[in-house]
């Protein structure tokens, strides 16, 4: 980590040559040797304590001013990094068996920006709760509906590479008094669950991949506004038919900073504070598993039927909506450095501007909220207007007519300009309606539009929409 600092061995562009620099190169092994030395002396009757450990010292220096600047005077820190036990690697082998693509193309892509390592958190309690779902479960099977802000696995391994600084973990500052009384948990917090706040993103992958350990399904995984359903939903069971109303937050309630963070609208962001945009892509998601009953014998019985008809997100980077032009669910630049097809990540980085770089942080979080925009409004329309008014022939006609088309934006915007925007709800409808129109020939478009012509699809043209 000490080489990283010294601009003039330039390591990061070598980093995938470390061996061979420190056989060739006498200036890189020499200037590593001084520094081992130096550390050596420095470290010479170091105290070792875990990570923990030092932030709850931290923590409580902080009601003594006194004592905390004579300690950050007389010491020097260091974060060091361990190897992991035998007994661990044993432990966590499901693990790295599970992610095993997903690490490789993480190691690929920092590798080629010359990263010397990437950074990701184990969260080996997911698949413990995973197993202890599976045996309330029993025989019979279900569903497991878990509701967290998180992200995929390849998301939440970019965030932490990007900034190691950062391990995934947030215990917030925990007043010394409270701790009076509670076991000693500062190297394991959880003996400590409900009276702390301990808290980190969810790995929904890693949720998703400890399920089929089990035999479970992945069903759906997307945002939390997915789960509500404006249009009927029709369904047979046991060859009776059923039609299961429709519900909308916004129709019993108002735009309150709440309702707007149910649709996916953020609200907290400020042009002050954040330049008017912040990443979306931790915010709350639903992630849907299916226990399989033991007892299903037959293909028919087997194939189990979708509660979200709407459309899903991916796990994982090689299922990306081929539909889409570029990826919001994920750290921009992650995505989008590879989109530009220049075979080696820092010829695509030698392109990005400051310009480029801010618009991609807006477009991204944009395309991230209004892909949810998209999928409420198709919903809303088809509950509203039935799936006969969104037919292609249709669209094509009351796009071609004045009068049909601010009638309909009328009706949009009364509904959800509140929440949205007016901006964003006349272009985003305009889009999805050339686009089922057949108005729009290209094969991908950004994720609001395919999700948008998506919705439709899967109300009005599969069997038993809405």
């Amino acid at each position: 980590g000490e080489l990283l600092n010294h601009v003039d061995l330039g390591v990061p562009a070598a980093s995938h040559n470390m061996r061979l620099r420190l056989r060739k190169d006498a200036k890189f092994w020499s200037r590593l040797r001084e520094i081992v030395d130096n550390l050596e002396v420095e470290l010479r009757d170091a105290v070792v304590l875990p990570r923990d450990t030092y932030r709850q010292l931290r923590h409580q220096l902080r009601d003594a001013p006194a004592v905390e600047v004579q300690f950050l005077t007389a010491s020097l820190t260091y974060l060091m990094p361990v190897t992991v036990s035998q007994a661990r690697c044993d432990d966590l082998s499901w693990w790295f068996t599970s992610h095993k693509s997903r690490i490789e193309r993480l190691v690929r892509f920092y590798r080629s920006l010359g990263y010397p390592a990437v950074h990701l958190v184990v969260r080996p309690g997911e698949r413990n709760f995973i197993e202890l779902v599976d045996c309330l479960l029993g025989p019979s099977g279900g569903y497991k509906l878990s509701i967290d802000y998180g992200a995929a696995f390849e998301a939440l391994g970019h965030s932490l590479s990007i900034d190691p600084r950062n391990d995934g973990i947030f215990v917030p500052p925990i007043p010394h008094e409270l701790m009076q009384g509670l076991p000693e948990c500062h190297n394991y917090w959880p003996k400590c669950a409900g009276a702390i706040d301990w808290t980190t993103f969810v790995d929904f992958t890693n949720l998703a991949a400890a399920g089929e350990l089990f035999g479970w399904r992945t069903l759906f995984y997307g945002p939390q506004s997915q789960l509500e359903h404006v249009s009927a939903y029709n369904i047979s069971v046991k060859g009776r038919s059923y039609t299961v109303p429709g519900y909308g937050v916004l129709a019993q309630s108002w735009a309150s900073r709440h309702v707007r963070s149910w649709y996916g609208r953020e609200t907290l962001a400020s042009d002050k504070e954040t330049g008017g945009w912040v990443q979306r892509w931790t915010s709350f998601k639903v992630l849907l598993l299916q226990k399989p009953a033991q007892l299903q014998k037959t293909s028919l019985q087997s194939v189990a039927r979708n509660p979200i008809l709407f459309p899903t997100w991916h796990l994982d980077t090689e299922g990306v909506d081929s539909c889409w032009h570029y990826d919001p669910t994920t750290v921009p630049l992650s995505d989008w450095i590879p989109r530009q097809g220049k075979g080696d990540a820092r010829k695509a980085l030698e392109t990005l501007t400051d310009d480029i770089n801010n618009k991609l942080g807006r477009d991204y979080s944009l395309a991230y909220e209004e892909a949810q925009l998209a999928v409420r409004m198709v919903d809303w329309l088809v509950a509203t207007g039935g799936c006969e008014s969104l037919r292609p022939r249709r669209v094509a006609s009351l796009l071609g007519s004045s009068g049909l088309w601010s009638a309909l934006q009328r009706r949009l915007l009364r509904v959800w300009g509140e929440v949205w925007g007016d901006e964003a709800v006349t272009r985003i409808s305009e889009g999805i309606l050339r686009r089922i129109a057949g108005q729009q020939g290209e094969q991908t478009a950004g994720p609001p539009l395919c999700a948008g012509q998506q919705t439709y699809t899967a109300l009005c043209e599969d069997p038993g929409g809405g």
